[in-house]
Order: C-alpha cells, then sequence, then structure tokens
C-alpha cells in the first residue's frame, strides 16, 4: 500500500501574474501563467503532485502529495 507525504505551499500571485490579470476573473480569460506553470513545474521535477489549490486574497493555497519510497534494511 502506498504511503504520501502532503505539503501545502502558498503562492503570492501578484508576484508571478502581472498585475494586469491580478483578478480571478481576469486570469481565466486569457493571458500568460507561465510563471505560475514555472512554479507547479518546479514541485513536479521533485515528484511533488498538485492535488488542490484555492485562491484567496491574491493568494494561492496549494496542498501537494509525494509517494513515500520505502527503504529495505538489508
Amino acid at each position: 500500500m502506498a504511503k504520501w507525504k502532503y505539503k501545502t505551499t502558498i503562492v503570492d500571485l501578484d508576484a508571478v501574474l502581472p498585475p494586469e490579470m491580478a483578478e480571478a476573473a481576469m486570469r481565466r480569460a486569457g493571458g500568460s501563467l507561465d510563471a505560475l506553470e514555472k512554479t507547479f513545474d518546479e514541485e513536479g521535477e521533485h515528484e511533488w503532485e498538485l492535488i488542490q489549490a484555492k485562491e484567496h486574497g491574491g493568494k494561492l493555497l496549494c496542498v501537494w502529495k509525494k509517494e513515500m519510497k520505502e527503504t529495505f534494511a538489508s
């Protein structure tokens, strides 16, 4: 059975999105999300899987999980 490790991070959307895209409706309407995707890609490279994200007050709360690798003693 898989065992999971969890973590949370907070992304400051103002730091990764242009100011003109600060409102959630504007983000959905289009524009570049390259900086946000880069943040997600960096976590993915370390085997973290994003399982939930919620925007609130210009911040994005992200919940991640990663399978714990079992090590066997010899």
